[in-house]
């Protein structure tokens, strides 16, 4: 079982270790349960935290989907994930999406979305501060 925890707001998070190898990535990260989001993505406000300066130069098409944030701009990488639970190493190879350095989106966690979160079965109980995953299915197991 995969523990996450609530922040002083009462947000949903979980903390992962995140590999980029094209930009030289090996860093724990917290990520924002987004059900909502279809993607995972990495925002502004960790990319110094996770080592990757706001000069990165971005492969690939531009994306720039709009949600309760507003719209942003978002690069393209291929990643992999890992979440720990009480007896393995959870690997999940994803294609990750990263927004392009700007202010208005600075304020915004990074978030886990469904191309993850899918695989799992959640117990969601803030009253009782339990966040629970346990695993059905993810691309390795360690």
């Amino acid at each position: 079982m995969i523990i996450g925890r609530f922040d002083e707001y009462g947000r949903p998070f979980i903390r992962g270790r995140l590999f980029i190898s094209r930009l030289d990535v090996d860093s724990e990260i917290y990520f924002l349960l987004d059900t909502g989001a279809d993607v995972t993505c990495i925002h502004p406000g960790d990319l110094k935290q996770i080592g990757i300066e706001a000069d990165f130069l971005p492969i690939g098409s531009v994306i720039e989907p709009s949600g309760i944030g507003g719209r942003g701009r978002y690069f393209e990488e291929t990643a992999v994930i890992f979440f720990e639970d009480e007896t393995a190493l959870r690997l999940y190879a994803i294609n990750l999406y990263i927004a392009e350095p700007n202010e208005d989106m600075e304020h915004l966690p990074s978030v886990l979305g469904r191309d993850i979160i899918n695989q799992w079965s959640m117990t969601y109980d803030p009253a009782n501060d339990k966040l629970e995953f346990t695993v059905r299915s993810s691309d390795a197991t360690f």
